[in-house]
Parts: C-alpha cells; sequence; structure tokens
C-alpha cells in the first residue's frame, strides 16, 4: 500500500484525474455560486481540449525531453573508458499475457531494453536490469527484462535488481550492488522523458551518469496537419506523461533533495543465468 498512495495522487494531480476533480469542483460550486462555478467547469473544459490536442502533448513532452540528448553512438564507448556498466530501468508489463502464457515485459520496457542490448554491443560493457515487483507480482520487471534480453536479444545481463518499486529505488538498490563491484559510472537507459528525473536520482546516489535517453516522442505526418488540433487521447496521454514527470522530480527534490541517500549495505548482486 505505500506505493499504492504516491500512484493515486500522482493520477489525480495529472490529466484527465486533475481536469475531473476541477470540473467536480465547479460543479459543487455552482450550486451556491453560479456563475463562478460556470466559468470552472468550463475553464475544465478547455483544459481538456487543449492538452487532448497532439501539438500540446508534443510540446510539453519536448520541453522535458530537452534536457536530455541522444547519446551520439559514433562516441558511445569513449563517453565511458573504465569501471563501466549499462544500468537499464523497468518501465512496466503486460501481465499474463495470453501468447506467452505469463507475464512479459510491456512496451515501455521493450524499448529499453532494445537500446540496451544495442549500447551494449557498441560498447561491450556489462549490463544490470533494474526493476521490482511493486505490486506483489510474483516475477520482478528485473526478472522479465533479463529474459528478453537473454532470449530476444542474445545479450547476458550481469546483474539483476530486482526489490525496487520506485525510480528513487532502482537507484539505491543499484549502488547496493554496483558499488561492491566497484563501478561508479554507468550509462542510464530509459525513456527520454525519465531522463531528468531518473538522473537525478542516480546523481544523488552517487553516480557518475552518462544519460542514454531512447523513445524520443516525435509527430507522425497526420499529427503536423489538421490532425495535430484536434484532441485525442494520445495528445492527452502525451501531455499527462510530460506533466507526471515534471511533479515526479519536483516531488523528489523535495522529498529526497536535502538528505543523502542512507549508505548502502554491501550484498551480492543478484545471480543472472548464462
Amino acid at each position: 500500500m505505500g506505493l499504492l498512495g504516491p500512484k493515486v495522487l500522482g493520477l489525480l494531480l495529472t490529466p484527465p484525474g486533475v481536469i475531473i476533480l476541477i470540473a467536480f469542483v465547479g460543479m459543487l460550486i455552482h450550486i451556491k455560486w453560479y456563475w463562478l462555478g460556470n466559468i470552472i467547469t468550463w475553464l475544465s473544459i478547455v483544459a481538456l481540449l487543449v492538452l487532448s490536442l497532439p501539438l500540446t502533448g508534443h510540446n510539453l513532452m519536448a520541453t522535458v525531453e530537452s534536457q536530455a540528448k541522444p547519446l551520439p553512438s559514433h562516441r558511445a564507448k569513449e563517453l565511458c573508458r573504465q569501471a563501466c556498466a549499462i544500468v537499464v530501468l523497468g518501465g512496466g508489463r503486460n501481465e499474463d499475457a495470453p501468447e506467452y502464457g505469463a507475464d512479459t515485459v510491456g512496451a515501455a520496457t521493450l524499448e529499453r531494453v532494445r537500446y540496451a542490448a544495442y549500447l551494449h554491443r557498441l560498447t561491450g560493457y556489462p549490463i544490470l536490469a533494474s526493476g521490482g515487483a511493486p505490486f506483489g507480482e510474483k516475477t520482478s520487471d528485473a526478472a522479465l527484462m533479463q529474459a528478453a534480453l537473454e532470449r530476444d536479444f542474445q545479450v547476458r545481463v550481469k546483474w539483476v535488481e530486482t526489490t525496487s518499486p520506485t525510480t528513487y529505488e532502482n537507484a539505491t538498490h543499484s549502488a547496493a550492488i554496483l558499488g561492491p563491484a566497484g563501478i561508479p559510472n554507468i550509462y542510464l537507459v530509459t525513456h527520454a522523458v525519465h531522463m531528468p528525473r531518473a538522473q537525478w536520482a542516480f546523481e544523488n546516489a552517487g553516480f557518475n551518469v552518462i544519460p542514454a535517453p531512447t523513445a524520443f516522442t516525435a509527430l507522425g505526418k497526420s499529427e503536423r496537419t489538421v490532425l495535430g488540433y484536434l484532441p485525442s487521447a494520445g495528445g492527452l496521454g502525451l501531455s499527462s506523461n510530460a506533466l507526471h514527470e515534471r511533479l515526479g522530480l519536483l516531488w523528489y527534490k523535495l522529498r529526497y533533495g536535502r538528505e543523502q541517500p542512507a549508505a548502502a549495505k554491501p550484498r551480492a548482486p543478484a545471480p543472472a543465468s548464462n
């Protein structure tokens, strides 16, 4: 339940949750103050319209993603010359996927592990997969990522960190594995929009971080025409994701910014199959 509260709060503070809350407040105020209630309700409708536009969503994503530049592939290896590892973060799963008969990596996680495999081939550095089972699932995100990397991409995972439910704990628990291994330098693989928050967490945990963002947002041809000015579920999703990451980074700085993570006790890395 410790993770459920922040998740619910995040949903209520980002679209469409926050818009529904504003509209509901407007309806309540309308009972006593007719014009004020109408104004608030109409503002919520306008906000829903604007945030649902693909152009709005793309621009909001771009303001966050612009903080994480793409890693130049021709210089990838020279950016870190010794004591380096690739850390790839989980991004969700497909539960009970019928075609596999079990849980498997979700689309976002698959984008990340694909890029981690690509980066491993460019650099030769070992991979740590990080992600727990935040809602009590039988298999951790990291174990699912390990399976995808080794089975589908033929890339061995050296370490699996299976206990972290949040990005902040991805960082502190990864430090508990890589610190005793003498690895302070990492390529950090996650979505471009998630990179500012993830980089902050890992630097706060003591790592020298080389950002390796993937899955940048781009407008399709159709969205660069009149369709970009029409509301869509995809546009609202982009706006919500961008605002979620902004709020998440602000929360991390407020919650953890004035403290250093507790020194992690050395522990043996979770075994990864050969």
